[in-house]
Parts: structure tokens; sequence; C-alpha cells
């Protein structure tokens, strides 16, 4: 995608995607993150020989949404995996054959917080983030995700984190945040570190994301 091309309908956040080939948006439950993604796919899925995949791992994803305007997402494949070990062998076994370019994943760490103690855990989650770049950029693609979040203390200031950070922070290179700021939703930039602390305000309608320009 270039700078230009309209991913989100917020100029500000298309300039910085459009450089970007994994983009994470990471926020607190009802935060915007899902219809944020089904707005992205609405926008880039559009070529009939190049469609995208929507994995949902939460039981959320809005097919009220997707039926209101389904040809908005006639170039969708939509599939559902509630397991991690179904989405490992999904990830690294049958994605390599069905060769989407262009991959959406709602959330990216859900199933991964309920193995997280488990032995070699990180090695497994590091493989399918592997296995995703690998079929998606290295095809000269686009993975897009969304990411669950932990909250609490640390050094007296509350935190919210994207429950397994440190893994996601190498495999995607950009990465927004989605809450609130003086009571508005916010897409706030946390990386690259050129871009960080823009923040854009919105709103969600029964069409899905209404950016608020100034």
């Amino acid at each position: 995608m270039s700078r230009k091309t309209i991913v989100t309908g917020n100029p500000g956040l298309d300039r910085v995607i459009g450089e970007s080939r994994s983009v994470l948006f990471f926020g607190e439950a009802g935060s915007g993150k899902t219809t944020l993604l089904l707005t992205i796919a609405s926008n880039i899925c559009i070529d009939k020989n190049d469609p995208c995949l929507y994995i949902s791992t939460e039981e959320t994803l809005h097919y009220d949404r997707v039926a209101r305007s389904p040809e908005k997402y006639a170039n969708v494949f939509f599939t559902e995996i509630y397991d991690f070990d179904e989405l490992f062998d999904f990830i690294v076994f049958k994605l390599p054959i069905l060769k989407f370019r262009r991959v959406f994943i709602d959330s990216i760490n859900s199933l991964y917080r309920v193995i997280a103690s488990e032995e070699e855990s990180i090695t497994r989650y590091g493989l399918l983030l592997g296995m995703l770049w690998k079929n998606t950029v290295d095809r000269g693609g686009f993975l897009f995700a969304s990411a669950q979040v932990r909250m609490g203390y640390e050094d007296e200031e509350y935190e919210v984190v994207a429950s397994g950070m440190n893994i996601l922070d190498y495999w995607f290179k950009t990465i927004i945040y989605l809450g609130w700021e003086d009571a508005k939703r916010a897409a706030r930039i946390v990386k690259p570190e050129e871009y960080s602390g823009e923040s854009y305000y919105f709103l969600i309608s029964g069409e899905g994301i209404e950016w608020v320009h100034d």
C-alpha cells in the first residue's frame, strides 16, 4: 500500500500505516479493535483476485455489521478458531497452502494467554508469528491484528500492556493503542518512534469507525 491508500479513512493514520506491512492495534475490551479491523478490511480487500483472510479468535466478530453491507466484504474470507493448537496448525501448515497475502487476526494473543504458562509456549507462539510474517509480509502482503491487554500497576503507575507485547513488538512494525483521551475515543501511535504520541479521535457508529476531525 502506498501512503495515499485509504486504509482506516484517517489521513494521518493512513500515512503511518502506508509505510508498514504489519500493524497491531491493542486496547481494552470495547475500545474499537474489531470495528477498526473490519473497517480496514472493507477498505483494502477490494480485489477479487487478491482476497483477504480474517481470523476471529474471540467470538466477538460482528457478523451483524458484515451482514448490513455484505458487498464491502465480498473479497474477505472469514474463519473462527478458538483453540491455540488449532490456530498454530492453521498458521503453520494450512496458511502456506492457501496463499492469502493479506491476513487479519482478531485477536493475535487471546489464545496465547490461555497457554502462556505451559512449557515451550513462547517458542510455539514465536513460531506462529514468524510463519504469519513469512506468509504475508514476505509475500509482499500485509498483516493486521488486534491484541488483548492486561492492566495493572508498575512503579506506582497504572499501565495497559498487550499480553506478550515483548514478542509482538518484534514482529509488528506499527503499533497503535486504542483507548480514551479527554473522554474521547482515541487511536494513539506507539510505534514507529518518529510518530509516537500522535493521536486521532473517532466515534463508533452503526456504519463503523467515524473519524473526528478538528
